[in-house]
């Protein structure tokens, strides 16, 4: 019986495989580099958005303190642009509606007043709490009249000095009150933050006028 011979498909040549590899490096390249691309844009999105989320913050959180202030206190030399004390209203239990109230008095006169309470201090420092001209957070402290601090905490990190300012060649000053510190209506903050992750960074600045309801 003659036996019957099959011939084999025939393979890839080399130059054909050597084409085919060049493809696919070309094409996992292009990915490559579309994937770093978009990584790229993301991490700086993403440094942008945490920057001006604690800006935001800062500003958020001085608000209710300023509106409510009875007056205002700047630190002293060289800190005075970087340190601020609010006399807030003291405090009473109203067990009638499970909430605490501003205490009211009468003068001699006879004429309601806000009875003065502790003091809600926003300052720029290091990281032990110590006020710092460069310090890279904004503390909040509550201080009794007596000066004991009941509560200090960081409300943002990654601070940095503020643009500079045209009209003087210097930084933006943090706090800065207007009219003047002695017929103050309203208190200007400035906050800028430099966010970092690895080797990107991205940096942003919040202005707000505050205006004190109680002055």
């Amino acid at each position: 019986m003659r036996r019957m011979l099959t011939r084999g498909a025939p393979g890839f040549t080399f130059p054909e495989a050597l084409t085919a590899v060049l493809v696919l490096s070309l094409v996992v390249g292009a990915v490559t580099e579309i994937y770093s691309g978009s990584l790229r844009a993301w991490a700086r999105g993403s440094t942008q958005d945490l920057a001006q989320q604690k800006v935001a913050w800062v500003l958020q959180r001085m608000v209710p303190d300023l509106r409510e202030g009875l007056s205002v206190t700047p630190g002293a030399a060289p800190f005075d642009s970087l340190y601020i004390a609010i006399r807030l209203p003291h405090k009473v239990y109203d067990p009638s509606t499970h909430s605490y109230q501003n205490q009211i008095a009468v003068n001699a006169q006879g004429q309601p007043y806000l009875v003065p309470g502790n003091y809600a201090v926003f300052y720029r420092g290091d990281a032990q709490g110590n006020l710092d001209l460069h310090g890279t957070r904004v503390w909040r402290q509550l201080v009794t009249p007596d000066g004991d601090v009941l509560k200090q905490y960081v409300i943002a990190d990654s601070v940095v000095d503020n643009p500079i300012d045209p009209s003087t060649g210097s930084p933006k000053l943090a706090f800065r009150y207007w009219p003047d510190i002695y017929h103050l209506r309203s208190v200007e903050v400035t906050i800028t933050v430099r966010e970092r992750q690895g080797s990107r960074a991205s940096t942003a600045t919040m202005n707000g006028e505050l205006t004190l309801r109680n002055l």
